[in-house]
């Protein structure tokens, strides 16, 4: 007699299928437990029930809010735990992955992947809930954090020191300088330049990666901090032979915005713009109202981004393939303003088509009515 086929759906087979599963489930270390229909626990593996250190047979047929009140004071926050388990459970369709942490003796972080179980007919049974342990993850990260921030502290001090002598001797203060001597100390100094700018892009990215970002919130003109990153970065422009121009619709409402990050994302698109842009190309940022806030765009001419490459173009560290690599730049500026945008409950994206330029966009949420 040949074995059953799962794909039958026969009962038999449902039982052998989900027999294997529960087996593979419970000899596994990473804790599990699954929700019924009805929202109450049907299965747990003997690595949850260690987790909560409670008896495995406690726990099945307890409601959302008996879990919770189980697994108690380890939950950073039970409300928002409880809140995500009924939204997951009562949503048939949707893979989530969530991190938590949870208090026994230490700390414990967890990334928690949850899917709906189906039967072979199709029929929902319930859906699965799995913790992945990544504290130890999660210490190197941190760790790697405070390196990269304790670092970078130490190396601007000196670079900052170094660029402050470079001035002076290019300024006279020793006296004159040769063309020789002068072209040397110009090399000097943009590097020292580029250096800064890579340590304080890291430090930036290392206070937002660590939560330590503090943003200063008021009542700005999105406008305004258009003109003034405008006016910082022209000088860029006209090095390279690149125009700028600004379109603003007016009136536009203000926005919630700490000005020197907001100018800081505006500097770096612009930068970046202006960097791919050839000779006598155009810049352009414009700014105009939008549902629910405020759209600055900046719109390129220059090579474009390949389409397979558009979604990562605001990864760290992340360069675009291609001869358009040669232009150099850390990867850092298009994370760091991503990051920042987010940081005001905004939307960044980028569209592009190869050889015909690039625009990015980003969104800030008007402020509310004085």
């Amino acid at each position: 007699m040949s074995a059953p086929n799962p794909k039958t759906g026969s009962p038999r087979a449902i039982l052998a299928e989900a027999d294997v599963l529960r087996a593979l489930l419970d000899a596994a270390a990473t804790p599990a437990f699954a929700l019924d229909t009805d929202q109450r626990v049907f299965f747990l593996n003997r690595a949850f029930a260690d987790l909560l250190r409670l008896s495995p047979e406690v726990l099945p047929g307890k409601s959302i809010p008996e879990l919770v009140d189980l697994m108690g004071t380890g939950l950073a926050d039970p409300a928002a735990y409880r809140a995500r388990l009924e939204a997951l459970a009562a949503d048939h369709e949707k893979t989530a992955v969530e991190q938590m942490d949870y208090n026994t003796d230490v700390r414990l972080s967890f990334k928690e992947i949850s899917q709906p179980i189906r039967l072979p007919d199709g029929g929902l049974l319930g859906r699965l809930f799995l913790y992945l342990d990544v504290t130890r993850e999660k210490e190197l990260d941190q760790t790697k954090s405070e390196f990269i921030s304790i670092a970078s502290h130490e190396l601007r001090t000196p670079m900052t020191s170094i660029k402050g002598s470079l001035d002076l001797l290019l300024g006279g203060f020793a006296g004159d300088v040769n063309e020789e001597t002068r072209e040397l100390l110009v090399i000097a100094h943009s590097g020292c330049e580029r250096l800064i700018r890579l340590i304080n892009d890291i430090l930036d990215l290392s206070k937002i990666e660590a939560g330590k970002m503090q943003l200063r919130l008021q009542r700005m003109s999105l406008v305004d901090s258009v003109q003034r990153s405008v006016r910082t970065i022209k000088s860029y422009a006209d090095s390279l032979n690149v125009k700028l121009a600004v379109e603003a619709a007016e009136p536009l409402p203000e926005v919630l915005g700490d000005k020197d990050r907001l100018d800081q994302v505006v500097t770096n698109l612009l930068g970046n713009a202006i960097k791919f842009s050839p000779p006598e190309a155009t810049v352009t940022v414009a700014v105009r109202l939008v549902e629910g806030g405020v759209e600055c765009r900046v719109i390129d001419t220059g090579p474009g981004i390949p389409a397979d490459q558009v979604d990562r173009i605001f990864d760290k560290f992340h360069q675009v393939a291609g001869p358009s690599r040669k232009k150099g730049g850390t990867g850092l500026g298009l994370t760091i303003a991503r990051a920042l945008v987010v940081e005001h409950n905004g939307r960044i994206w980028a569209e592009s088509q190869v050889g015909r330029g690039s625009q990015f966009s980003f969104t800030i949420p008007a402020a509310p009515a004085a």
